[in-house]
């Protein structure tokens, strides 16, 4: 699978495989800045296939890879990988790297400034900053949403994959797409999930040749997170504006979608995320909320609990029927009548066939 030539169909971003890392379909770059641009803008507004709501990954993108990183360039590259939406209830967790060349950095003729302070940035900065990383052709990004389907799946089966892991995973299959496109990433900042060392640990076991510094807030000091940390926010921000419901919606639909659309921030904590999660007219006794919402989140699951109609599956009653059956039969051998538990005779008796009789009184 080469480059995509057109990015009006995204199923170059969506594949079904069970681990991105090892696929040679998913994770291919497109052709240049102006592809980039249209897939960006496709991945905000266009639905998602119907089937990555319910099984496989949700899109990994690759921009196209700029000159001064490719394989013919001899110049030290370095890579950022942050996240954004991490605890929210609502929507996806994204997560962005960005990557460019150390000489370009140096010559400070290309690569903002601004990237060093992202602590300090507001949204419409944010919102800046993606468009000169978007204009700029030596600065290359990758984009990993995990959808809110994907993670609940994840979080709900029965050996749970956790939001760790899934995490640990994203930052890897992003780094790993970018050495293949022939990309020698020399030194790489990553915003810790979890342990730091044991996080670099694991690292640098996956990516020996690469030098790796992980550490909380990194995006606060080193240019490279800051920026895939704009990536990330951004679009995320601009997926939740926009975000396809795959369920039907009946009535007025232009009122309808302003109403599904009004949820603030997406964050439990946020007055307007927990008014919406109260009052959604998606909401089915049965089948509970819509695909926006993470179903593994304990204020989802909380509020189905109190609200939704209880359920019961004939496979978990026959299930329990069998286990309390094998309770009872075990409990009953232990108590039959007439049933004494021999003691285990010493050897010496039991080599010389020495019996214990009984005493015969006159």
């Amino acid at each position: 699978m080469g480059e995509p030539d057109s990015v009006s169909n995204l199923d170059h971003c969506y594949c079904q495989c069970r681990i991105a890392v090892h696929c040679n379909r998913c994770g291919k770059p497109v052709k240049d800045r102006d592809a980039t641009k249209e897939a960006v803008g496709a991945l905000c507004t266009q639905s998602r296939p119907r089937i990555a709501n319910v099984f496989g990954n949700g899109p990994l993108f690759l921009s196209d890879i700029p000159e001064s990183c490719s394989s013919n360039s001899s110049s030290e590259i370095v890579l950022g990988i942050d996240e954004a939406g991490r605890g929210s209830v609502l929507g996806p967790m994204v997560y962005g790297a960005a990557y460019w060349s150390a000489d370009v950095e140096n010559t400070k003729k290309s690569i903002p400034k601004d990237f060093n302070d992202s602590k300090q940035l507001t949204e419409k900065d944010r919102e800046r900053l993606f468009k000169t990383i978007l204009k700029n052709p030596d600065i290359g990004f990758v984009v990993r949403s995990l959808l809110p389907s994907e993670i609940s799946r994840n979080m709900l089966r029965e050996h749970p994959y956790n939001l760790n892991e899934m995490s640990h995973d994203s930052a890897i299959t992003m780094i790993r797409k970018v050495l293949d496109q022939g990309v020698v990433v020399k030194r790489a900042y990553i915003d810790t999930v979890g342990h730091p060392q044991a996080y670099q640990r694991k690292l640098e076991r996956e990516f020996p040749g690469i030098d790796f510094v992980v550490e909380s807030k990194a995006d606060a000091k080193y240019a490279p997170c800051s920026a895939a940390s704009v990536v990330a926010k951004v679009m995320r921000d601009h997926v939740l504006e926009q975000w396809k419901f795959s369920e039907p919606l009946c009535g007025n639909y232009e009122e309808l979608d302003k109403q599904l659309h009004d949820f603030g921030s997406g964050y439990p904590s946020d007055p307007k995320c927990k008014g919406w999660m109260e009052n959604n007219p998606l909401c089915d006794k049965v089948f509970g909320y819509p695909d926006l919402v993470r179903f593994s989140w304990a204020p989802s699951k909380q509020r189905l609990e109190d609200t939704a109609v209880s359920v019961v599956f004939r496979a978990d009653l026959d299930e329990e029927d069998e286990d309390l059956q094998q309770q009872q039969q075990g409990m009953a051998s232990f108590l039959k009548k007439g049933t004494t538990r021999k003691r285990k005779r010493f050897g010496y008796f039991e080599d010389r066939n020495i019996r214990v009789s009984k005493l015969l009184t006159m």
